[in-house]
Order: structure tokens, then C-alpha cells, then sequence
């Protein structure tokens, strides 16, 4: 009969080739010039144009991404057998040929995944217990066809996932798949394997593995002892022994503080570097080796022959049992020299290294250990030890602290949650930005600060107050956190590709775009919990998303039909601290025309602002005041020097130049000199000692609520600065509330100040 499994690659070529595609955010096809307007009628665009072919492309939907991550996640752990980029099958009833499509399949020398992919476009909540039990029931089938496939001698740890994307799982359908022995992994699992794969790569395998298959036999572990010293240090039992790094990285896992493992708690190593990592595995491949041990905690009690003993040290000598089971040795410290033989050949993962083994340490005294060999080592980074000293001390920290420091963790996740909106967009430092990797973190660190979403600080830095996406403690703040601003900026990214993906050119996923939706982002929840009467804090990170998701539609809507150009005209903004503000309530505008009861704080006075009417009300005053002002002055000078004014009123022989150099472009018929002065040199003329008594009764205005004084001019500098606002007029530049009401209080003044024979002039 036909081949059992159909569908899948092997050779490292077409892995790296599929491994392309699958990075792309478009699926991109080549079509005859002649068929192209077809396909574009179906959601292609056109972006490439040749003599006799178009190259289309569409962006991919949220049950493609999902595949797509996936097949990327088993790529980056090293499985040289992979689904292709087209469909896989395999035979589940040989009698009747029956074939079932796959949607995930992996394999190597010892196990297979197998998988299956349920998603919808947003999240809530589906009913899954007949595609488990459907599942289930082809287990068997599939399990025989992998096996036959591959040879008699093949006999694998087959691994069964069900991965979902924006699918809330309801406790029956979690117990049904438990039962059927069904791994599940949602999008935040998925993030996180994402994460490790992405640092480690194929050493993350084993991270994958462990997760999987905890407690499960290692056939090729069986029996498997070595020559080793038992004693005891601190009070503790402990083993000193040599083995090999491909034995130890089958039982060995590490708990790093991103996964937030219940079992593993506290948790406390971070991911190795990619850099490192390389650096370590090219100084193996050259022959290195490593003097010193790695330190590893057996979760359960080993079997230990006894030989000899010395009985002054308690010292014994003897043969150890290795454990033969996945995730039973807990690395303490070490994880970058052992993950460094993971990807080596096989030759240098038989080389000695030196363990010492404690047996069933408690996580508390694993984390003291870890931090206690590397701050008396020295052996990691200080801002490394700095950090973990900060997460053991958030809950007693000042709250400013507190919250820059999980604002910063966040970000950090974010950068690296791979196929993520956010991902890969955060200059690191030593990096230089460009248009696509344009966010920085102390922009997007204060952004989270006054967006009040993890937290406020109250009472002078005493207090700290919770924000909506705070969890139980600060490692669950970061993990919710995580959820809800990468699903948030998922909706935006989803809505329109071409504008996310452009960066600066497309005006969203900038340091000013990213901000102003944070800030909207708070406003959504506070004006959810004010219209349902909610607290946001006590609502699952499900239906927290769920609730937002009610509200985004205007903005999504509006963003799918917009281009870069529309973009820049309506929210290319001012630079600096005013940029995000104006962003934020021009979206916060769009909500309100779907949502009019929507209206966060400020809303109402950024309206006033905007106003086309007070707008244009603004203008017609300061034109208003700036004729008062120049027929006050001159009418008063011609009243006390007749037609000397001029000469005797302007003093200032540079200002006369300068309005005689304006004036002969307007020859033949020039208007009278005191049309050529700026409204600031009218300033200079009335602040002269000799002339300011012929102008204090007009001039004299105090700044409002302040007392008249024996000189107040300042109220023209600030029309003059005003009036850049309709003489330069831009985008960028605007009103606030506050000029309107002090443009309205000056028109006042020159109102009851001015004489009635000027205001008849104007």
C-alpha cells in the first residue's frame, strides 16, 4: 500500500526553506498577470509586478499563525522531522486506507509530536470535548502507523497536544483531555516554549521534553550507574560524580522564572543568551572542556551501591543509579555549560563533566544556593543578581521601584514573545533602531508608569495601589500582564498589517502610537468597570480580554481602512511629552462617535481644544488684539507728537531699518511704517521709561488673578507666542484649554481698556 505518513521533510534544506515561509506574517503566491485582479478580489494585494507573473499576498489569519508558531517552536528545538508547508496524513486504518490530516507532527531518534490546532479570531469560550474524543479515538491508528512507518525498531515516546489560540477552556473539556492522556498548550505555553527555543534552541528540546513526559521512563537510562562519592554538606546529602552531558540532559530540567511553574516555585534562573550559548558550544566543539561541576538536585531518592567508606569524613564510595526518568534532576546552577553540548556533535556529548547532586533539596534551598554561588563567584552578570535580588523583595520595595521593575521584566517579555506584536520591535542596548525596531524601553517603562495598568503609587511612594492587570504577586502581574497587552496589540497588529508592520512610516507601532494605546487601554478598562460596574482586578485574564474586545471594534474597523498617508495626516503629532496625549484622545475620539458615553479623563477640555469654533473664535481675538494694540500705540504717539510720531514715538533705530527694508516691497504704494513691526517690537516701544506713561491706562494688564503693578507687560509675550499658533498653523501646533481662556481674559482687558474709537476701527 501507500506510504503510512505522507507529508513531511526531512533533509535540512527544506527544513530551512520551510522554516522561511513560516516566518513570513503573509502568505504570498505567484499567479499569471492575467488572473491577478481575481486574487485580488479574494484578499491578495498586488506587490510585486512582472513581464508575465504578479507576485499577490494576504496576511496570514489567526489559525495560520497559529501553525505557523508552532511549526517554527518544533524547528527551533532541533526535530529533523517536520510536517511540510503543505498538508501531512497519516494512514490511521490500513484495511479501510483511511487518512486523517495532521496539523502537528515531529519526530526524532526517541520521540514523536502529534498534534492538533483549534483557534478563533477572538477569544472566548468553545466547546471542545467531541474533537478530544474524536482525537482520541485516532490515537491508536496514528500510533501504529508511526511506528510501522519508521521501522520495528522504532519505538517512540509519542507525544499528544492540542494547541488553541483564544480558546477558553472550560474545567470539562481540560479533565476529558487529561484522561485521554492530551497535552494542552494555550497561546501563553506556547509564548513561553517560543522563548526558551528562541535562547537555547535545540537544548530547549530537552526543557519540551520534560514538561511532557515528567516522570516517564528513559529506556536508554536504564540501569545506567556511575562511579560517585556520597557524603553530606550543610546537613544535606549529597553526590560527586562524572557523567555525560547527553545522559544528563535527558533527566535535567531548569525552571526558569518566565514559565511561573507552580512546582517550581521560587523560581529563579533566567535564560541563557543566545551569544553565550554559541560561544560555549564553539569553545566544546574545539576541544574545551570544563573544569568545574554543575550542581543539579535529584527530585527523588537514588539508589546508591555502597563499596567503601571513610569513616573520619563519612565519605562513601560506591556505584550510583542514575535516575532514569524525564525531569527528575533539577539544575541548580550550570544550565549554560550543559545546554552548551546540545547542539554539538555527538562525539563531544559523550566528553566527562563533573556533578555534584543534592538529593530532594527544597526549592527555597535550591534559589538560596544559586544565588549564593553567584554573588560570591561573581561568575553572572551584577545587574543579573540585582534583579533577582529585586523579585525576592517586590512585595517590601518603594512602589515606584516595584513598579519600573515589572514594568521593565514585561517589556523585556514582550520584545521577546516570538510572532508577537511586539516582538523583536524593542531597541535593546548596543542596538541601533531603525523604522521597525523603533520602541525603547524607558519609553514604553513610563508609558505603563502613568498608564496606571500594574499599579499606581500612593501616599508619597508608600502605598501601592493595584492596577487592573495586577495578579496575586508581581511574577503573576508580569504573566497577566503579558496576556492581555500582547492579545490587545494582536487585535491592532490583525487589523491592518501594512500600517503595523511599517513602524515609523505607519504612525501605530511607534514609542508615541504604542503609549497613546496603553493609555487607551487603561481608559477602556477604568470605563468598563465605571459602565458594568466591574472591578477589573477580580476578572480572569480571559474575560478581562473579553471585555476589552467588546469595546475595540471602532478602532479596529477604523484601522483596517486606512493607508500610510491617512495615517500620517491624522496622527503625525508633536514630539516630546504632548505627542502620546494628542494621539490618545484623537483615538479616544473615534471610540466616542461608536461609545458617546465613553469619556475619559481630560476628554471633555482636549474637545474645547479641538474645537472648530473656539478654533476659529481664538483666531478672530488675536487678530482682534493685535489691531487694538497697533492702533492704541500709534493713535496715542500721533496724539502727543503729532506727525513727528515716528521719529520721536521709535526710538529704536534697527527696528525703523527693519521696517523700511519690509515696506519697499510693497513700492509703489507702500502702507504707513508701523505696518511693517512685529507685535513684539510693539512690546518695545511701549516699555520705554520715556513713552510708558502714554500707555500704561491700555497697556498695564495684570496676568489674571494677580494684582496691577507699577509695570505688566508679560501678557504680550505670550499673545505674541500665541499668535505662531494661526500664523504658522499645523498639525502639530494647537490650542490648549488654557489659551483659550487667556486670549478670552486679555480681549477683555483691551475691551473696557482701549478707547471706543479703536474698537470702531476693527
Amino acid at each position: 500500500m501507500d506510504r503510512l505518513i505522507k507529508g513531511y521533510i526531512d533533509s535540512i534544506l527544506d527544513l530551512k526553506k520551510a522554516a522561511i515561509e513560516n516566518r513570513k506574517e503573509f502568505i504570498e503566491i505567484s499567479v499569471p498577470l492575467a488572473d491577478a485582479s481575481e486574487h485580488q478580489s479574494n484578499g491578495y494585494e498586488l506587490f510585486k509586478e512582472l513581464k508575465r507573473t504578479a507576485k499577490l499576498r494576504r496576511p496570514i489569519n489567526t489559525k495560520e499563525r497559529l501553525d505557523r508558531k508552532i511549526w517554527i517552536l518544533l524547528y527551533l528545538l532541533g526535530y529533523p522531522v517536520l510536517k511540510s508547508t503543505s498538508d501531512l496524513l497519516i494512514c490511521t486504518d490500513a484495511k479501510e486506507a483511511a487518512y486523517e490530516k495532521i496539523d502537528v507532527f515531529a519526530k526524532d531518534d526517541e520521540t514523536v509530536i502529534i498534534g492538533k490546532c483549534v483557534s478563533q479570531e477572538e477569544m472566548g469560550k468553545y466547546q471542545l470535548s467531541k474533537e478530544i474524543q474524536d482525537f482520541s479515538k485516532l490515537k491508536g491508528g496514528i500510533s501504529k502507523s508511526v511506528k510501522s512507518h519508521f521501522g520495528s525498531a522504532f519505538k517512540p515516546k509519542i507525544i499528544w497536544i492540542f494547541f488553541s489560540q483564544n480558546i477558553i477552556w472550560s474545567k470539562e473539556d481540560k479533565s476529558l483531555a487529561r484522561n485521554e492522556n492530551i497535552n494542552i498548550i494555550t497561546e501563553r505555553e506556547l509564548r513561553y516554549y517560543l522563548q526558551i527555543s528562541e535562547h537555547l534552541r535545540s537544548a530547549a528540546r530537552y526543557q519540551f521534553l520534560a514538561e511532557f513526559l515528567k516522570d516517564q521512563k528513559i529506556p536508554a537510562m536504564q540501569n545506567r550507574k556511575v562511579p560517585a562519592l556520597k557524603g553530606v554538606l550543610g546537613g544535606r546529602k549529597f553526590y560527586a560524580f562524572v557523567s555525560h552531558p547527553k545522559e544528563l540532559l535527558k533527566i535535567s530540567f531548569v525552571n526558569h522564572r518566565s514559565l511561573n511553574d507552580p512546582e517550581g516555585a521560587p523560581s529563579y534562573q533566567r535564560l541563557v543568551s543566545k551569544s553565550r550559548l554559541k560561544k560555549i558550544s564553539d569553545f566544546i566543539s574545539f576541544g574545551g572542556f570544563f573544569p568545574t561541576n554543575i550542581l543539579v538536585n535529584f527530585v527523588n531518592t537514588v539508589r546508591f551501591e555502597q563499596i567503601s567508606k571513610d569513616e573520619e569524613t563519612g565519605v562513601c564510595w560506591g556505584n550510583l543509579f542514575l535516575p532514569d526518568k524525564y525531569r527528575s534532576a533539577w539544575i541548580i546552577d550550570g544550565q549554560h555549560r550543559l545546554y552548551g553540548f546540545a547542539p554539538v556533535e555527538v562525539k563531544h556529548q559523550s566528553q566527562n563533566i563533573v556533578v555534584i547532586a543534592f538529593e530532594k533539596l527544597p526549592k527555597n534551598e535550591e534559589a538560596n544556593l544559586f544565588v549564593t554561588i553567584n554573588h560570591e563567584q561573581k561568575s553572572v552578570p551584577k545587574n543579573l543578581l540585582d534583579d533577582l535580588e529585586g523579585e525576592l523583595k517586590w512585595e517590601s520595595t518603594k512602589p515606584l521601584e516595584r513598579i519600573g521593575a515589572i514594568s521593565a521584566r514585561l517589556i523585556s517579555i514582550l520584545n521577546s514573545d516570538i510572532s508577537e506584536p511586539l516582538y523583536g520591535k524593542v531597541t535593546m542596548q548596543g542596538m541601533k533602531s531603525n523604522d521597525t525596531t523603533c520602541l525603547t524601553v524607558p519609553a514604553l517603562k513610563q508609558a505603563l508608569s502613568k498608564s496606571g495598568l500594574i499599579g499606581k503609587s500612593a501616599l508619597k511612594n508608600k502605598v501601592y495601589e493595584l492596577g487592573p492587570l495586577c495578579d496575586a504577586n508581581d511574577t503573576a502581574t508580569v504573566e497577566r500582564g503579558r496576556e492581555i497587552i500582547n492579545h490587545f496589540f494582536s487585535t491592532i497588529r490583525d487589523a491592518n498589517f501594512n500600517i503595523w508592520n511599517a513602524g515609523r512610516l505607519g504612525y501605530v507601532s511607534t514609542n508615541t502610537g504604542i503609549q497613546a494605546y496603553l493609555h487607551l487601554l487603561s481608559a477602556l478598562i477604568e470605563h468598563i468597570e465605571i459602565s458594568r460596574n466591574l472591578d477589573a482586578k477580580e476578572l480572569s485574564t480571559e474575560d478581562l480580554i473579553l471585555e476589552i474586545d467588546d469595546f475595540t471594534h471602532p478602532i479596529l474597523d477604523f484601522l483596517k481602512s486606512q493607508n500610510i498617508q491617512k495615517m500620517e495626516n491624522l496622527f503625525k503629532v508633536q514630539f516630546g511629552s504632548g505627542g502620546p496625549r494628542e494621539y490618545f484622545f484623537r483615538l479616544c475620539k473615534i471610540l466616542k462617535e461608536k461609545i458617546p458615553n465613553f469619556s475619559p479623563t481630560g476628554m471633555n477640555e482636549w474637545e474645547e481644544e479641538s474645537s472648530e469654533d473656539r478654533i476659529s473664535n481664538a483666531d478672530r481675538k488675536l487678530k482682534e488684539i493685535n489691531i487694538v494694540v497697533q492702533l492704541s500705540l500709534f493713535n496715542r504717539l500721533k496724539e502727543e507728537f503729532g506727525n513727528d510720531y515716528w521719529e520721536k514715538g521709535v526710538s529704536d533705530k534697527d527696528m525703523k531699518s527693519k521696517a523700511y527694508r519690509k515696506s519697499l516691497d510693497d513700492e509703489p504704494s507702500p502702507l504707513a511704517l508701523e505696518n511693517y513691526l512685529d507685535f513684539i517690537e510693539y512690546k518695545k516701544i511701549v516699555e520705554k521709561k520715556e513713552v510708558w506713561p502714554l500707555f500704561k491706562p491700555v497697556f498695564n494688564i495684570p496676568e489674571p488673578g494677580e494684582k496691577e503693578t507699577a509695570r505688566n507687560l508679560s501678557w504680550m509675550d505670550k499673545i505674541n507666542e500665541l499668535r505662531r499658533i494661526p500664523a504658522h498653523a499645523t498639525a502639530l501646533r494647537t490650542y490648549k484649554i488654557e489659551d483659550f481662556d487667556y486670549i478670552d481674559y486679555v480681549h477683555t482687558q483691551l475691551e473696557n481698556r482701549a478707547p471706543q474709537s479703536v474698537w470702531d476701527e476693527v
